[in-house]
């Protein structure tokens, strides 16, 4: 659930912290990222299980400074392995986001709108069945404490979106049972 929602809101949380201060008729800050990972997690969705875990993830973000919307566009593709099993799962993503402050102040409490349009999330097995797929259209209003997240709420649902409609708890169902975690 952890790794799900850190995937989730990595473009948003990345996007606040690092808004400019400049003057508003400034034009948009674009950023580009690619980040190629190999990670060890010892604790797997709590389980206790060790999974390894590597990626490649593209981001592109623009600001519009210094309060204004913040869009990202995103593609990547992260896989898990248990080392006991051999078995992997494909988490690969691709869409596109956009957050704006509709309350409060970023150094502060302030509520963020996130929209996400595309694929968050595809799981599947290394050249297997599709086990979980959320797409389309989905909105969050998500507080903050300057950084610190405090809390997500669903606005909007259009497609299908089993894992959020879960809480998130769906993907750590779905990945166990794929790994063989017990």
């Amino acid at each position: 659930m952890k790794q799900l929602r850190f995937l989730l809101l990595v473009p948003i949380t990345l996007g606040l912290a690092l808004m400019p201060t400049a003057a508003s008729a400034a034009p948009p800050e674009v950023n580009h990222f690619r980040d190629v990972f190999t990670d060890t997690d010892p604790d797997f969705c709590g389980t206790g299980q060790t999974v390894d875990v590597e990626g490649d993830v593209r981001i592109t973000d623009w600001f519009s400074p210094p309060d204004g919307p913040f869009m990202s566009t995103f593609s990547g593709t992260v896989t898990f392995t248990n080392p006991d099993t051999g078995l992997s799962v494909v988490n690969s993503f691709s869409g596109h986001s956009t957050e704006t402050i509709i309350s409060g102040d970023p150094e502060g409490i302030h509520t963020v709108l996130a929209t996400t349009t595309g694929l968050p999330e595809k799981l599947q097995t290394k050249n297997g069945p599709v086990l979980l797929r959320d797409a389309g259209l989905i909105v969050f209003e998500i507080t903050f404490d300057g950084d610190e997240f405090i809390s997500q709420e669903t606005r909007l649902v259009k497609g299908p979106h089993p894992d959020a409609e879960s809480d998130f708890t769906l993907f750590c169902e779905v990945m166990t049972e794929a790994l063989g975690i017990e």
